[in-house]
């Protein structure tokens, strides 16, 4: 498996990409000539790395109360060579309705919070309808742009990251995704989840032990439901020394850098070929 690359660039996020690394023009090998994701998420923003041609997407889905161009500047930030970023945004506006993304309110958020008054059904209508959304643009890279989707990668944080997570557990198969990444996020009822015996799309889950949040056990039992759900899924739980809060140190880093590299189809490159300020990463590294 090839070597793969990382930018040191992680925490020290800017918010200006070099000129021309716009996604807009840019396309993976055989793709055809259609709109990523904002053909169907009215708030969606792309840029593509500049280290060499795209060959995986990572669709990234933010927290409560967030904007996707934020999360745009985090896909800069992480830079993973080879890879189109596509930062999409929640299908409810900051008043937790669901609208056509028109209105011109930039906050947006995937579910309304039980501190807000919204019960469990309504909360789990918001997810259901929220993954439903996800996949469907993530079919629409598929079908209109032809991205396979063992190329597409999802990452999440928070409420974005149990949407992440309900998409990865139903996309299973000849479905299946590149891999699934999330901080500080569980499932809300994953007892819920049914057997399945088709191929999972691997899953690593970042959490914090003091998160009260997402607090600690909820991700355990996600990650637990998961595995029964899909034997051999090895839904994989780091935990670090934190409170509920997005990708903050090295060893959060690297712990990502190291999923993606099992996880992301790469050309065989050497660190050198990108310059000096890059960090290389063997699979399986530890």
């Amino acid at each position: 498996m090839p070597n793969d690359i990382m930018r040191r660039g992680f925490l020290n996020a800017t918010a200006d990409a070099p000129e021309g690394e716009r996604a807009h023009g840019r396309r993976a090998p055989g793709a055809r000539a259609h709109a990523g994701p904002h053909a169907v998420f009215p708030h969606a923003r792309a840029w593509t790395s500049s280290a060499g041609a795209a060959m995986n997407a990572l669709v990234l889905l933010h927290g409560d109360l967030d904007h996707p161009d934020g999360f745009e500047r985090f896909g800069r930030a992480v830079n993973l060579p080879s890879t189109v970023v596509w930062s999409l945004g929640g299908t409810l506006n900051a008043r937790g309705v669901e609208d056509d993304g028109t209105d011109g309110r930039k906050l947006r958020r995937w579910v309304v919070s039980a501190d807000e008054g919204a019960s469990a059904e309504t909360r789990r209508g918001q997810l259901a309808r929220a993954s439903r959304a996800v996949r469907r643009a993530l079919r629409h890279l598929r079908d209109a742009c032809g991205w396979e989707l063992s190329r597409v990668h999802v990452f999440g944080f928070s409420d974005g990251g149990a949407v992440a997570l309900d998409v990865a557990a139903r996309m299973t198969g000849r479905e299946r995704l590149g891999s699934c990444a999330v901080v500080a996020a569980a499932l809300p009822e994953p007892e819920r989840l049914e057997m399945c015996d088709e191929a999972p799309t691997p899953v690593m889950l970042v959490a914090g032990t003091r998160d009260e949040v997402v607090p600690i056990e909820r991700v355990r039992e996600t990650a637990a439901a998961l595995t029964r759900r899909h034997p051999g899924c090895g839904a994989d739980v780091r935990e670090f020394d934190k409170t509920h809060a997005m990708v903050s140190s090295v060893e959060e880093t690297r712990a990502l850098m190291e999923f993606w590299a099992k996880t992301l189809t790469l050309p065989r490159a050497k660190a050198s070929d990108y310059g000096d300020d890059v960090v290389e990463l063997s699979a399986g590294a530890s």
